[in-house]
């Protein structure tokens, strides 16, 4: 049996989908841009998600989110089917969007990780040669510019019927964490450590005497392709990040105590017994059942002042 997810209110995580069979199926153009703002920002909205970082690669996604819900499996059911069926749509195709099997989700367990895992997600498209700046890419993205300003995107013409807002608004907020700086130090800081591992990047390209594919080549992708390049093996997606140890291992234990207690009252659960108070951070059966959950404990950790 799966491991149960654990989601808290509080919490700050990367999560990542892939395409199936790595098709670039969201290689950029206006329309697929569109779509990725309006459902992401949508789903952000109906679902208490902060959006600290994005970036829409040919045939990937990666977000960084503050839950504030603990209702963050719910913005990725709603973004990601609304996306799939949109430009399956676009794309005059059926069948499997994303690839199999579940999205990635990664707990932040503290600044540093945050951090880190931000300027992970801007340089996916410097990393792999595409643009030489994260701000050149052609596709959906959310970067520090972005953070305190309101994103207004009219609903996409193709697809999308009366049953969807007209416009959906959303302000992308800097992460938790910096609350000793004003936003606009906190967008410069974030801009200079971007700028800094672009120009590593770029000199590192320059040594090898390799060059960028540029922002118009990729748009001239077909969408049914994918990469000539052999599949890498599948690693499990880690459930914390953090380089403290000590941190680490009370994230990891706190985790293995919630799926042992989690199991445990499941099945007396099932056997009738219905008023047990599930572990704090249950998420499929909070959903589908009148269940009681505990609060979380004051040194649970990872937990930020998401507001």
């Amino acid at each position: 049996m799966t491991k149960p997810r654990r989601h808290i209110a509080g919490q700050v995580a990367l999560l990542t989908r892939r395409c199936s069979e790595r098709r670039y199926f969201l290689r950029p153009d206006s329309y697929i841009n569109d779509v990725a703002a309006f459902e992401v920002g949508k789903a952000a909205t109906d679902h208490g998600q902060e959006i600290y970082g994005a970036m829409a690669m040919s045939n990937h996604v990666h977000f960084a989110v503050g839950d504030t819900t603990g209702e963050r499996s719910k913005f990725m059911q709603s973004s990601m089917s609304g996306i799939a069926r949109a430009r399956n749509c676009d794309l005059e195709r059926t069948g499997h969007f994303w690839e199999s099997g579940s999205y990635g989700d990664t707990v932040l367990l503290d600044r540093d990780a945050i951090e880190r895992k931000l300027l992970y997600i801007w340089l996916n498209p410097v990393q792999a040669g595409l643009v030489e700046r994260a701000e050149d890419w052609p596709g959906f993205m959310i970067l520090p510019r972005h953070w305190g300003k309101t994103i207004r995107i009219e609903k996409p013409g193709k697809f999308y019927g009366r049953a969807n807002p007209d416009v959906v608004e959303f302000i992308p907020q800097p992460p938790p964490g910096y609350e000793d700086m004003s936003i606009e130090e906190v967008k410069a800081h974030f801009e200079e450590l971007l700028q800094i591992a672009e120009d590593e990047i770029a000199d590192l390209r320059r040594e090898y005497g390799e060059t960028y594919q540029g922002a118009e080549a990729v748009k001239k992708i077909k969408p049914f392709d994918s990469p000539k390049t052999l599949k890498p093996f599948r690693r499990m997606n880690p459930r914390f990040a953090t380089r403290n140890a000590e941190l680490m291992a009370s994230a990891i234990a706190t985790y293995r105590a919630f799926c042992d207690r989690y199991q445990t009252l499941r099945q007396r659960w099932i056997a009738g017994k219905k008023n047990v108070t599930f572990p704090c951070g249950t998420v499929w059966l909070r959903r589908c059942a009148p269940i009681k959950c505990q609060s979380p404990a004051e040194d649970e950790p990872g937990l930020f002042a998401v507001k």
